[in-house]
């Protein structure tokens, strides 16, 4: 029923038949904490001594460990502990990465450090945890300040019947359990609502179209943002491009956010439009426009400040303007001018591909569709940003579109869910159950864990523990799944 109506909608649109359903976007933003003045070392502490062992110098990711300062002076502290005293153990906070624990004693006006060191290393399987109350697919999901993750709208196991919906769940990582969240202000459904940015003030900007419009018309882009301590959401005023759907975005370091590309009309169906959010004003402005009109990019916030789009579905070009075909073309986003400039190109062109932004400021490009459905997009690229060139990252093992690539805290990149090109096994809706990792350090990809059950359609989260979340999605027939499960 699902995919009948679903294609029914698509007819009424009547624009890019070669597009997928698996639209929405999740775009993180790192917090960006204001800077701080350097200050003046302390003077040595004469006299004082310090020590820090830990209980574990190697532990898990998601898992705490004891830190044990043994100190001679007035007072002792532990950065992100607090105060603490000598030869009484203490526990650390969870543990998402290696991390340097630094115990600072002060006698008088002098002071001493120690520090201890602790690995967090991932175990590298994936667990499956209970099942979620209701079933979710083409719903959207963000991470929350406090370290839990919501899961928002799509087609549920509630309401079978219809396509998007106003229900959320938020999974606790300390449960690892979902419960019941507050209310959408508007239904949402991936490839309907855009995308969802998590912004530096530690709430996140949900953006998506109107309703009260016929299928197929330009629409009221609206958004709204998450109170994390209320939890309730709250408007944001609209963008200034109205749009079908299919909008791409991604976070800015101002705190603002970058609305490119999309649906925007049947007579005019790809965008090269771009609006930009304000954190500061909360105010909604168009900035520039795109180099090429573009659906399905991945647009990916780099250490500068700027903008990467790559890739994506493209059309209306002349000599032959209803021609759609996926680009190879890139451009970068400047939020200092408010302009894009172009850069290199990809050696393939591609769409409902996947993007992340290595440790050392490069972004690895992976996956998608390609203008021939008979060859899989295997090849991998690596764009560098300082000479504005995408070179080869290595072969993928399988082909796969619609997937996450989640750059992990120990800096490899794991690509996980995602759906097998239709050409590949005769029809569509079908998940992909192996999962791959790549280290930049040796340039190598390898083969991950296995994803049991792998559901196309599927929402991946990075838990601020470390650990990666994964949850609904839909079978073949298109119907809802409650499965849930972590990498870690």
């Amino acid at each position: 029923m699902k995919r009948f109506r679903l294609a029914a909608r698509r007819a009424a649109v009547g624009v890019l038949p070669k597009l997928r359903r698996s639209f929405f976007v999740l775009a993180l933003l790192g917090a960006c904490s204001p800077g701080s003045a350097d200050l003046p070392p302390a003077a040595p502490a004469e006299g004082a001594t310090a020590a820090l062992t830990a209980a574990d110098s190697s532990v898990f990711v998601g898992e705490r460990t004891s830190l044990t300062a043994v100190f001679d002076g007035d007072s002792a502290s532990i950065d992100g502990i607090g105060a603490v005293r000598s030869g009484v153990p203490v526990r650390t906070p969870v543990l998402s990465r290696t991390t340097t624990f630094i115990l600072r004693v002060t006698r008088g006006s002098g002071q001493v450090e120690a520090q201890a060191t602790v690995e967090a290393n991932y175990r590298n399987r994936i667990r499956v945890l209970a099942a979620a109350p209701v079933a979710q697919t083409q719903h959207v999901a963000a991470a929350l300040p406090d370290g839990r993750a919501i899961s928002m709208g799509g087609n549920t196991s509630e309401t079978p019947l219809v396509p998007d919906s106003t229900l959320t769940q938020i999974f606790d990582p300390a449960t690892e359990a979902f419960t019941s969240g507050p209310d959408l202000p508007l239904s949402a459904e991936d490839g309907v609502f855009t995308s969802v940015v998590a912004l530096r003030s530690g709430s996140f900007l949900l953006v998506g179209t109107g309703p009260n419009a016929p299928v197929g018309a330009s629409k009221p882009v609206v958004t709204h943002l998450f109170d994390p301590g209320a939890a309730r959401f709250t408007r944001a005023g609209d963008a200034p491009t109205l749009a079908i759907a299919r909008r791409t975005a991604a976070p800015l370091l101002d705190g603002g956010v970058l609305l490119i590309g999309g649906l925007i009309s049947a007579s005019n169906p790809v965008s090269d439009a771009a609006d930009r959010f304000d954190a500061a004003s909360a105010q909604w402005r168009g900035t520039g426009r795109m180099l090429h009109v573009r659906v399905q990019p991945t647009a990916t916030l780099l250490r500068d400040g700027r903008v990467l789009v790559a890739g994506g579905l493209t059309c209306c070009q002349v000599p032959n303007p209803s021609a759609e075909f996926y680009t190879s073309t890139a451009e970068l986003y400047d939020p200092g001018t408010g302009q894009f400039t172009a850069t290199g190109s990809m050696a393939a062109a591609r769409g409902g591909h996947a993007a992340a932004l290595l440790a050392d400021g490069r972004v690895l490009i992976s996956g998608g569709d390609g203008n021939d459905p008979a060859v899989p997009l295997l090849a991998t690229e690596i764009f560098d940003p300082a000479t504005g060139r995408f070179t080869s990252g290595g072969d993928l093992q399988a082909a796969r579109d619609s997937h996450s690539a989640v750059t992990l805290t120990d800096g490899r990149v794991l690509l996980i869910g995602g759906e097998v090109p239709p050409p590949l096994v005769g029809r569509a809706g079908v998940g992909v159950p192996g999962t791959e990792l790549f280290d930049p350090a040796t340039g190598r990809w390898s083969a991950g864990p296995k994803l049991d059950p792998a559901f196309s359609a599927a929402t991946v989260t990075m838990l601020a523990n470390g650990k990666v979340l994964v949850f609904g999605g839909e079978d073949t027939a298109g119907f809802p799944q409650s499965a849930v499960a972590v990498f870690e």
